[in-house]
């Protein structure tokens, strides 16, 4: 995965699914995590954007999903467990395939292959606020979807922690 440290800050290159059905979008956590944020995960050297979203799915939902446009290319600032990242996500629309009837439970968990333990939870857009989500322009993103492609960038004041 592309992730290292340098001068005290980890970088980390990122996808991620925005997964929206019947107004209610798709996000996750690990079960020591106290904050919501989209499917995906790092790329990994020699992989394309798409091909590492696709395999992210897999790992963490156990499914094919579909790829669709890119919706932002994010330069991510935050703190979490007092390491400072500097963060560049690329944040594609995507699906579920239409038979994936256990993935569209209110919430559910799934172990990804790591052996981190995933909850999954439906979020209606209009309960954003609600929530603690990460990158936190999301809330908003996420209920206007942009036309064309947008370059956020972006810096959560607040550190995040382990729950």
């Amino acid at each position: 995965m592309i992730s290292f440290d340098s001068d005290g800050t980890r970088f980390h290159y990122r996808v991620g699914a925005i997964i929206i059905e019947d107004e209610r979008v798709l996000l996750c956590r690990a079960e020591w995590e106290d904050f919501w944020y989209v499917p995906g995960g790092r790329v990994e050297i020699r992989e394309t954007a798409g091909d590492s979203l696709q395999r992210e799915l897999r790992e963490e939902l156990g499914c094919e999903g579909e790829i669709g446009r890119l919706l932002w290319l994010i330069e991510n600032f935050f703190t979490f467990d007092g390491t400072a990242f500097h963060e560049v996500g690329l944040y594609f629309a995507a699906s579920l395939p239409e038979d994936a009837n256990e993935l569209r439970a209110a919430e559910f968990k799934r172990t990804d292959e790591l052996g981190t333990d995933l909850i999954f939870r439906w979020i209606a857009l209009k309960e954003l606020e609600r929530e603690t989500i990460h990158p936190t322009f999301l809330i908003k993103g996420l209920r206007d979807l942009p036309a064309v492609t947008e370059h956020v960038v972006h810096r959560d004041e607040k550190p995040l922690k382990r729950a």
